[in-house]
């Protein structure tokens, strides 16, 4: 079983040393790592071209940025080219604990666990010392509301999701195979859930395996209700409202729903009346509305 990890990375050398150094002391070891720099400044690139020398490292480096859809993407593309069976998804701030690797692959040749039904494996994420409950969640079709997993289905054993962030997010071949790769349009966040979605439409299953564990160091400051309101919560908004939309599976109210979370978290954002801020979250919802999908909009 050949196994690639996938790791997109922008302007944040430190942390994807660490994220790598995680790697590499797995229990067991990924056959192959591709890390995906999205155009990073020159002295980070300098680093990336050093580390592409390393036999189990292959650096994919795009000249402009696609986001972290386009980064995913990308990497997925060339690790399924490549003729991996499995491929691990993680941010440059996600440090997989040693044995985070090793036990999603043990859910999966077990007769009495997931096995045949699991397509895509995720780990628990921890963030700022605790359990982040948001990572994995179910989708109410109907309503595109969406429920994080209790905090006790963290204690049992593998369970069903319908949605999980690529925070530890291992994706079989054969379900790469059937779905495709992330939506490059959705550009940055929502492009995992959308690609849950998809792969759940197509009969896929995506299990929690609790015991396996990632912490994602996040920083408090760069959470969306911290604000300043702008780039990331115009991509947030917009494509939460796009994948509503297209998965909702009752006439208006999904939309309703997420035009709803949009003025919500706008509101709870600091710096909703800064200059231009009212503007953005206009543009948001309607570029959601109507599908308009892409990087940031150049008249913001």
């Amino acid at each position: 079983m050949q196994v690639a990890a996938v790791v997109v990375t922008h302007n944040r050398p430190q942390l994807l040393r660490q994220t790598l150094a995680a790697l590499r002391a797995q229990t067991r070891l990924p056959d192959a790592i591709y890390i995906v720099d999205n155009a990073s400044a020159d002295p980070d690139a300098a680093a990336l071209e050093r580390l592409s020398g390393d036999t189990d490292i292959v650096v994919l480096r795009s000249e402009t940025n696609i986001g972290g859809a386009g980064g995913f993407a990308l990497g997925m593309a060339r690790a399924f080219a490549a003729g991996h069976d499995w491929i691990w998804l993680l941010d440059d701030d996600a440090l997989a604990r040693p044995d985070a690797l090793a036990r999603l692959l043990a859910a999966v040749p077990d007769p009495a666990g997931p096995a045949a039904k699991a397509d895509a494996l995720c780990c628990a994420v921890r963030e700022f010392g605790d359990l982040a409950l948001r990572h994995r969640r179910y989708y109410h079709y109907p309503t595109s509301l969406e429920r994080p997993l209790p905090r006790d289905a963290y204690a049992g054993p593998p369970c069903r999701v319908d949605t999980a962030s690529f925070v530890g997010f291992l994706v079989s071949a054969a379900a790469v195979a059937e779905v495709g790769f992330p939506d490059r349009r959705f550009f940055l966040a929502y492009d995992d859930t959308e690609y849950s979605l998809r792969l759940g439409r197509a009969g896929l299953a995506i299990w929690l395996v609790p015991d396996s564990v990632v912490e994602h160091l996040r920083e408090r400051r760069v959470r969306l209700r911290a604000g300043p309101f702008g780039r990331k919560h115009y991509f947030t908004i917009r494509n939460r409202i796009a994948v509503a939309r297209c998965y909702g599976s009752l006439p208006i109210v999904p939309s309703c729903v997420a035009l709803g979370f949009g003025a919500g978290l706008w509101l709870a954002s600091a710096g909703r009346l800064r200059r231009g801020a009212v503007r953005i979250l206009w543009r948001a919802l309607a570029d959601g509305l109507r599908g308009r999908l892409g990087p940031y909009p150049s008249a913001l």
